[in-house]
């Protein structure tokens, strides 16, 4: 793309007019509502905003952009805590009200528009007692969490939310409409299943669904007293767990018992097997509070939305370990005694099974090998410069102390715009095909304000 112009003297009335959707303009009223995303602490102006509600808004959307000379960004769902997903001065494709769903229970698979978000999937699946691998907050958009991987409390059985990506529409830089699977543009198919966002816009997606209805989940917590046995208990029970048995820790505050370790697992085969397997886990240490139980998936997805609802001041850094060791321990522990709010959390996310035992070359995805990604979540709702700071020092602070025990990279959804050193690392030996598929689709690199930013070769 040529360097962005300004946008005085240009018209939108011709952006505007081919659209069935609507365009949200500065002077708009819908304006300020429309350009929040997730994170408050995001506050980009972009000179118009494209509500789109089909393909063919997304294709004019593109064309009309590119031939200005306008900087572009694209929107799914909106959780994008960097802010990515709006772009100053430019035009945002807002696929956020394109969110319809639609499920063949006879093919086990559902397709879903751009801007689905996880709960639009699951609600509509578990009607047909099916589901997908998915994020764990309902609100994230499923676009966006597939372009990055996908984290989740399946993926040990059914591996990554991008790894159960059948198909994909996507619009590319030059305004075609491309179908992306294994057989038309596998090229594009390899490199939107964990590549980030950088060869166009997922206008549709078909996922894979599987049988499932209930799981076994809930939360045990622990004081920080016991947080150092717990952990080396989880770390060697995890070794020798099925693929059914997802476990994410972490630690958060509460108002009663202060800040606290917790084990997050989800058992997703037969219910008595998984009280069985689940016993010593349950039995270690005396939980301060057990509340595992047979839920609805659904249940379990909408469950932990209230520790990161919408409008909140947000700011994530992100680590990949290969394992807990009595050191990472120790600083997990420390960086909780930490927190710089109330509100701030630490999620780990438990990677194994079916997601670890896929080939590094069968996706864009750069982690294969079984680990736990350290989400550093800093979260707050007063808004002042020495304020934000200390949030964001503590999270970085955190970073700063794992990275001598991580794994390179980090996990792409959550790199934040000021580590771009980090995203050829996170790919791995994947970003040599990653640069050639953008070389490709996206040769003047369109498609630059997005989540794993590849420049055009």
């Amino acid at each position: 793309m040529a360097a962005a112009k300004t946008t005085i003297g240009i018209n939108f009335k011709d952006l505007a007019a081919n659209l069935t959707g609507n365009l949200v303009l500065p002077e708009d009223k819908a304006y300020e509502e429309t350009r929040q995303l997730w994170n408050q602490r995001v506050d980009k102006r972009p000179a118009a905003l494209v509500r789109c509600s089909c393909a063919e808004d997304v294709i004019h959307a593109v064309n009309w952009t590119r031939s200005h000379g306008l900087p572009l960004s694209v929107r799914g769902g909106g959780h994008d805590f960097g802010g990515r997903s709006l772009c100053d001065g430019g035009v945002v494709i807002d696929c956020s009200h394109m969110r319809a769903v639609s499920v063949d229970p006879e093919r086990r698979s559902a397709t879903v528009q751009g801007g689905a978000t996880i709960g639009d999937l699951i609600v509509a699946a578990q009607k047909h007692g099916l589901a997908t691998t998915t994020g764990t907050i309902s609100s994230v958009g499923l676009g966006g969490l597939t372009l990055g991987g996908g984290y989740g409390p399946l993926l040990g059985k059914f591996g990554l939310v991008a790894d159960n990506l059948l198909s994909a529409q996507v619009v590319t830089a030059d305004g075609r409409l491309l179908t992306a699977d294994a057989k038309e543009h596998p090229d594009l198919y390899w490199a939107l299943r964990g590549g980030g966002g950088n060869f166009g816009v997922m206008v549709s997606m078909e996922y894979r669904l599987h049988p499932i209805t209930q799981v076994l989940s809930g939360l045990l917590l622990y004081s920080l007293d016991q947080a150092r046995a717990v952990l080396r208990h989880y770390n060697e029970f995890i070794q020798t767990g099925p693929d059914e048995l997802t476990i994410q820790p972490g630690f958060i505050r509460l108002p009663d018992l202060g800040t606290a370790l917790f084990l997050s697992p989800t058992y997703c085969g037969p219910l008595d097997q998984g009280e069985r397997t689940l016993k010593p886990l349950r039995s270690f240490a005396k939980p301060l509070t057990d509340q595992i139980k047979a839920i609805a998936y659904e249940e379990l997805v909408y469950s932990i939305d209230s520790l990161a609802p919408r409008g909140r001041r947000y700011f994530i850094q992100t680590q990949s370990l290969p394992g807990l060791r009595d050191e990472t321990i120790s600083e997990l522990i420390d960086q909780a005694r930490r927190f710089s709010s109330p509100l701030s959390l630490l999620s780990i996310h438990h990677f194994h099974g079916a997601a670890s035992r896929m080939s590094i070359s069968d996706t864009a995805f750069g982690v294969r090998q079984d680990h736990l990604m350290v989400e550093i979540v800093a979260a707050w709702e007063s808004q002042s410069a020495k304020g934000d700071d200390d949030h964001v020092q503590w999270a970085t602070g955190c970073s700063r102390k794992l990275a001598p025990h991580a794994l390179p990279g980090g996990y792409v959804n959550l790199l934040d715009v000021a580590e771009p050193e980090r995203i050829p690392a996170a790919f791995g030996t994947n970003y040599a095909r990653l640069l050639e598929v953008k070389r490709i689709y996206d040769p003047a690199d369109v498609f630059r304000s997005t989540i794993g930013h590849i420049p055009a070769p």
